[in-house]
């Protein structure tokens, strides 16, 4: 699985998943916003890492909303625990 968190310039980041890399190229084309940046997590043991602080991009307090969106995702495949 590839897990994506998007930071748009405006609203609240988001996070989705791609199965391989055919589907993510696939998912960019329709699901990526065409502004602001965007952090690529190619497998579980890297998005865990980020959600847990391991990303700088998504880390601090300031980016809350993107490790919660990254978090609600990791929740929803299973890779996390909900209590987590």
């Amino acid at each position: 699985m590839i897990y994506v968190v998007e930071l748009p310039s405006q609203g609240h980041p988001r996070a989705w998943f791609a199965y391989d890399k055919e589907d993510f190229v696939r998912k960019m084309a329709t699901l990526a916003s065409p502004q602001g940046e965007r952090c690529v997590y190619w497998d579980e043991s890297e998005a865990v890492a980020a959600f847990e602080g391991g990303d700088p991009l998504i880390a601090g307090k300031a980016l809350w909303r993107a490790r919660h969106a990254l978090h609600e995702q990791l929740v929803a495949l299973e890779v996390l625990a909900e209590d987590c």
